[in-house]
């Protein structure tokens, strides 16, 4: 009897030692592989300058399972929560985000324009681009409004990466404020938001794309808590971007880990703290959730002056028209326009950039 105690004991010690040993080589294993992707990861960071995505692209960069495909820790809301929310949608497709600053005026991203600008009129732009508001869901519901006038911030710069990347659209009638529509009023401070606080950001964000198709966005308005990270850090995550530098424009922010990242967030996104307009979604990494490379956002007191001058000068769509074209040397030449591509442009390339508007612009596939 006690031979066989032995015995089993022996069996029981030897098992546990080899599945000691086992889980060892297996930890071993995984932390071999997990140390061979951080030394790849570090020699990508230096041999090779990481790349941008601007927001409205349409293109994510797919790194996670198929079944992982979701927004990093955003959740659902409504727009009785955010009645400042603006869905940008141009030529039936939603582009961007935008936020509500007066009864008809909408703040956005001026990249988010690049495309309709170029190959549409001014007094055209209405039967381009639209306004939804009132509404979760970008594609029902709500309010849709006519856009009848657009204007980019002087200082505007497309490359190497956006600057001044701020636009405000008139709304070609005033919206109606209630529960679910009422607009956001801009930060009047002098202090950019402080290293380690949160800003609210929401928005509709992407679930699944590759980098040549379009993405899928939620079919209800995300919104996430992302932490502001100090000009340093700032700095240090876009340090090896070819012609960018990190100035005090700019504030970035996101959560540790890649947990959360306005990446999946649409571009022209409003970053809030305490019911203030703190800055609006550029850029950001090419990675989405990527902690070292955060979204960036534009303080509220860079563009402040300008939404304010703005929404005075031109009461009328008219008057914005005419003002647009004389600060705007790009837009000068749309009044000769057939079917939305300048005249001046020779015939081959004006159906080119014709082709690749209307390919690139179908018609988004409504959400249940």
């Amino acid at each position: 009897m006690s031979s066989i105690f032995l015995c089993l004991l022996t069996l029981t010690i030897i098992y546990t030692v080899n599945g000691k040993l086992d889980n060892d080589i297996n930890f071993d294993e995984n932390r071999r592989h997990q140390s061979h992707s951080m030394r790849h990861i570090r020699r990508r960071g230096h041999h090779h300058k990481p790349g941008l995505r601007i927001r409205n692209e349409h293109q994510v960069y797919i790194t996670e399972p198929k079944t992982n495909l979701r927004i990093r820790g955003g959740n659902a809301t409504d727009t009785k929560n955010f009645p400042y929310m603006a869905a940008i949608i141009i030529n039936g497709r939603l582009w961007c985000a935008g936020t509500i600053v007066d009864v008809n005026w909408v703040v956005t991203a001026a990249h988010c324009l690049n495309y309709v600008l170029h190959v549409s009129p001014l007094k055209t732009l209405g039967q381009y681009v639209k306004v939804r508001v009132g509404s979760s869901r970008p594609h029902e519901g709500g309010t849709l409004v006519d856009v009848a006038g657009a204007v980019r911030h002087p200082k505007f710069e497309e490359e190497p990466v956006p600057h001044a990347d701020v636009a405000l659209l008139k709304l070609a009638e005033n919206i109606e404020f209630h529960r679910h529509v009422s607009l956001l009023k801009i930060y009047e401070g002098i202090k950019e938001p402080f290293a380690q606080s949160f800003v609210v950001v929401t928005g509709w964000g992407a679930t699944k794309g590759t980098d040549t198709a379009f993405r899928e966005h939620t079919p209800d308005l995300m919104t996430g808590r992302l932490k502001v990270r100090s000009q340093h850090y700032c700095i240090d995550a876009y340090q090896l971007v070819n012609g960018f530098q990190f100035t005090q424009d700019f504030f970035c922010a996101s959560l540790r880990n890649g947990t959360r990242d306005a990446c999946l967030f649409d571009a022209g996104a409003p970053a809030v703290q305490q019911n203030r307009l703190m800055g609006i979604m550029s850029f950001g990494p090419e990675r989405c959730g990527h902690e070292f490379q955060p979204a960036v956002f534009i303080k509220a007191f860079y563009f402040r002056d300008f939404v304010k001058s703005t929404i005075a000068s031109y009461k009328t769509t008219a008057e914005l028209i005419d003002a647009v074209q004389e600060i705007d040397p790009s837009l000068q030449q749309h009044e000769t326009l057939h079917e939305g591509v300048p005249q001046e442009v020779p015939e081959k390339l004006r159906d080119d950039v014709r082709n690749a508007w209307e390919a690139a612009t179908e018609p988004d596939v409504k959400h249940d």
